[in-house]
C-alpha cells in the first residue's frame, strides 16, 4: 500500500546569558486578536487524553494542514469539497487565505533573517517518490508562502528513505530529533510531508542559578525537585475567567514569551482547559498587567510523541483520512492523481526549561496512502501541575503548548 506521511519536528533551547540581558527595550504582550481556536481545540483534545507531561507544536501541525488546504485547490472544478471545508478550520474560520499566507510569510521571514537574541528555525519539505510530480502551481505556492521545498526519495527502499528523512529532521532541529520515522513507518509511502521547528531563547530576566530543592505536588504523590525562584516586574493576573493564575516570562529580543497557566488550588488543568476558548483566553490575557511577582517554578525537561489522527478527527478533520479525500493539486504521477489520502499524522516534540531560558523541539509527519491501497507582591508558586505556551508576540502565533504533571519525569 502506498502512503503519504506528514511529520513535524520542533525544538526550544536555552543558551548562555548575555552581558546586556537587562538592557532591553520595554516589551509588552501581544494585544491584537489571536486566531488560535484550532490550536486550543487540538491542545485540549491531546492534553485531556494524556495523563503525563506533554508538549507539542500547534504551529507545526497547522502549517502542514494549511498546505493540505492549499492542495484542495480549484482543479477540475473542485472548489468546495468536503475535504476543503473541513481543512478550512486551520484558517480559524476566517476564510481569509491571503491573511494566513501573509502570517506564515512574516513568521518565516523572521526565522530566515536570524537574530542574536534568539534562534528560530522553521523548515518544511515534501519527500516524494521518484515517479511523483508535485503540480507546478502548487510547488510555487508552497515555496513562496511556506518555504516548502520538494525532494525525491526512493520509498521502494524504506530504510534508505527513512535515513534520508531523519537526517534532514536532525539537521533542522539542531540534532534534537534524530529518529522521527522508521523504515516500517514509511514503507508503501508515496509522499511524506515534514515540518521542523527549532527555537532557542534566553529569558529577559534570567533566574538565579542553584535554586532551592522543593516539593512538587504531582497528583497523589509529592516529589522533590529543583526549582527556580526570583522576584521582579512581570505581566500577571489572577484570572477568574480561567480560574487560574497567569504569568508571562519574556525572552530576549522582545518577540517571544512563555505564558504559564497555574490552576487555582481548587481547580485542575482539565478544569482550566474546559474554560479556554479563543474569546476567554483573549480576555484573560488582556487583563494581565505589570505587577511585582515572586515566581517559584520547577526546572523541567521531557520529550513527548503523539499520533494525531484521532485528535484531528475528533475536532472535525476527517475526510483527509478517508477514500473521499480530495487533494488534486498535491501530486500527479502514475496511479496517484486524486488517489491519495492521509494515513498518519505524527509529532515528536520536547522541551527543556532552566534558569537561563528554554529549549523546545517538535517534528510532525503526515502520511498519505493510495485510496485504493496588582496590590503588593503577587505569589506565583508553580508547585502543582500547570500549563504553558510559547507565543510569537508580534503575530500572536502559538508555537508550542505544554503541560507539566511531574517535572521529575
Amino acid at each position: 500500500m502506498r502512503a503519504f506521511i506528514l511529520l513535524f519536528a520542533c525544538v526550544l533551547a536555552a543558551c548562555s546569558v548575555r552581558a546586556d540581558t537587562f538592557d532591553q527595550l520595554e516589551d509588552i504582550p501581544f494585544r491584537g486578536t489571536r486566531n488560535v481556536q484550532f490550536d486550543w481545540d487540538l491542545t485540549k483534545r491531546i492534553f485531556k487524553s494524556e495523563k503525563s507531561n506533554a508538549v507539542f507544536s500547534p504551529f507545526s501541525v497547522k502549517i502542514l494542514l494549511t498546505l493540505l488546504y492549499e492542495a484542495t485547490g480549484d482543479a477540475a472544478g473542485l472548489s468546495d469539497t468536503q475535504t476543503k471545508k473541513e481543512l478550512s478550520v486551520v484558517l480559524d474560520n476566517s476564510g481569509d487565505l491571503n491573511s494566513t499566507r501573509v502570517m506564515y510569510r512574516s513568521l518565516l521571514d523572521s526565522a530566515i533573517a536570524g537574530n542574536n537574541d534568539y534562534d528560530l528555525q522553521i523548515a518544511t519539505k515534501f519527500f516524494v517518490d521518484e515517479f511523483i510530480d508535485v503540480v507546478n502551481k502548487y510547488q510555487i505556492i508552497s515555496n513562496h508562502f511556506y518555504n516548502a521545498t520538494v525532494d525525491k526519495v526512493q520509498f521502494s527502499n524504506p530504510q534508505k528513505a527513512a535515513d534520508y528523512i531523519n537526517s534532514w529532521v536532525s539537521q533542522s532541529t539542531r540534532n534534537r530529533i534524530n529518529d522521527l520515522v522508521t523504515a516500517d513507518g514509511v514503507e508503501g509511502a508515496v509522499i511524506t510531508l515534514v515540518n521542523a521547528v527549532y527555537f532557542r531563547g534566553l529569558w529577559t530576566y534570567p533566574f538565579p542559578e542553584n535554586g532551592p530543592r522543593l516539593t512538587f505536588n504531582a497528583g497523589r504523590k509529592q516529589v522533590a525537585t529543583s526549582f527556580m525562584e526570583q522576584s521582579g516586574q512581570f505581566y500577571y493576573d489572577d484570572s477568574n475567567i480561567l480560574n487560574a493564575q497567569l504569568l508571562r516570562l519574556p525572552y530576549q529580543g522582545g518577540k517571544f514569551a512563555m505564558y504559564v497557566i497555574l490552576p487555582h488550588q481548587d481547580s485542575s488543568i482539565n478544569d482550566v482547559l474546559n474554560r479556554i476558548n479563543q474569546k476567554s483566553l483573549h480576555q484573560a490575557l488582556w487583563y494581565m498587567s505589570e505587577s511585582e511577582v515572586n515566581v517559584t517554578m520547577p526546572k523541567f525537561k521531557f520529550d513527548f510523541s503523539e499520533r494525531l489522527n484521532e485528535p484531528l478527527q475528533d475536532i472535525g478533520i476527517q475526510e483527509i483520512f478517508s477514500q473521499n479525500a480530495s487533494l488534486p493539486l498535491l501530486a500527479r504521477g502514475k496511479g496517484t492523481r486524486d488517489q491519495v489520502r492521509v494515513s498518519r499524522v505524527f509529532q515528536k516534540a520536547g522541551i527543556s526549561v532552566n534558569e537561563k531560558g528554554s529549549e523546545a523541539y517538535a517534528a510532525t509527519e503526515i502520511q498519505l496512502v493510495n485510496k485504493f491501497g496588582g496590590d503588593g507582591t503577587q505569589i506565583f508558586n508553580a508547585n502543582r501541575p500547570f500549563m504553558f505556551f510559547i507565543e510569537d508576540e508580534k503575530l500572536g502565533t502559538l508555537l508550542f503548548a505544554g503541560k507539566v504533571e511531574d517535572p521529575t519525569k
